[in-house]
């Protein structure tokens, strides 16, 4: 797909203060977002919100000073949507596969911008037009509401438009930026308490229907609060410093946390939609100091 330019977005969409396109890396176009309680960034490719700094806040996400921005390739960072499938690619699918899905790499359109006086709201699209694959031969459409306001909220909404039911799997794989991950504590989910290092990773997938938790960082003297609506699980995942992994600094791991809300296979979460019928599962995340969230 080829991307409207910058001056048909912002001619179409733009509002001044409150929305405006311009270039992101890779040339693919970035949505900034503001309102009356912060700002974020989105960016077209893979429908991927890649930071958001509620006011008197640094940033909430964290992105990979390496990460790829080209096309067909998966950004480092930020809240990617992992979709059809979450993990591996689908068992029997064809070799090169990508692991957690296509949207992640597809090229998104903007359905529309609105705004009122507490929020500012961007819609992406997809379609099977878009983006599909030998593993996922379904007619769907996904759409992603992403509204800044009071916390920022992402509603992605799967909608079947073919004649035959299908079963797919998703993630919202948000990169929770702290301080230094060493101090940092995750409580809220799978009923422990989660602490992270430099030793080992941390690779969990908890069956927990509709999570709600918090990321306490004291280096940065802030606490994280995620929450979600029709999420089978959630998955925590933290690499080890020895972590191989080429699109990220070695030093990446004390960065940031991810903690995603999920309809995971692992824990048997997928969805089911006949024709017609749609799911949306939803995020919030909200930067507290430590005295609100204690």
């Amino acid at each position: 797909m080829a991307y409207p330019t910058i001056g048909e977005l912002n001619g179409r969409f733009g509002a001044a203060g409150r929305v405006a396109f311009r270039e992101g890396p890779g040339g693919a176009p970035l949505a900034v977002l503001a309102g009356p309680y912060g700002s974020c960034e989105v960016s077209l490719h893979g429908g991927q919100v890649l930071s958001y700094r509620a006011l008197g806040f640094q940033d909430a996400l964290w992105l990979s000073p390496l990460a790829a921005f080209g096309e067909g390739e998966a950004i480092r960072g930020g809240i990617p949507v992992c979709w059809p499938w979450f993990g591996k690619a689908p068992e029997g699918a064809p070799e090169g596969t990508p692991s957690h899905g296509f949207a992640r790499r597809a090229a998104w359109h903007v359905e529309g911008c609105e705004y009122d006086a507490r929020e500012t709201r961007l819609t992406l699209g997809l379609s099977e037009a878009e983006a599909t694959a030998p593993a996922f031969p379904f007619a769907y459409r996904l759409t992603l509401e992403i509204a800044l306001g009071e916390c920022l909220r992402l509603d992605l909404q799967t909608r079947n438009l073919g004649d035959r039911p299908f079963t797919y799997s998703e993630a919202l794989h948000a990169y929770l930026r702290v301080a230094d991950a060493r101090q940092a504590r995750l409580v809220g989910v799978g009923g422990k308490t989660f602490d992270f290092g430099d030793a080992a990773t941390v690779d969990e997938v908890i069956a927990q229907a509709d999570v709600v938790a918090i990321l306490r960082d004291p280096v940065a003297g802030r606490g994280l609060a995620m929450s979600a609506d029709d999420a089978a699980g959630v998955v925590v995942w933290h690499p080890a410093l020895e972590h191989g992994l080429a699109d990220m600094p070695l030093e990446g791991p004390r960065k940031f946390v991810c903690v995603e809300p999920a309809n995971p296979r692992q824990t048997d979460g997928e969805i089911t939609l006949g024709p017609g019928q749609a799911h949306t599962l939803t995020l919030r995340l909200q930067p507290l100091t430590l005295q609100e969230d204690a």
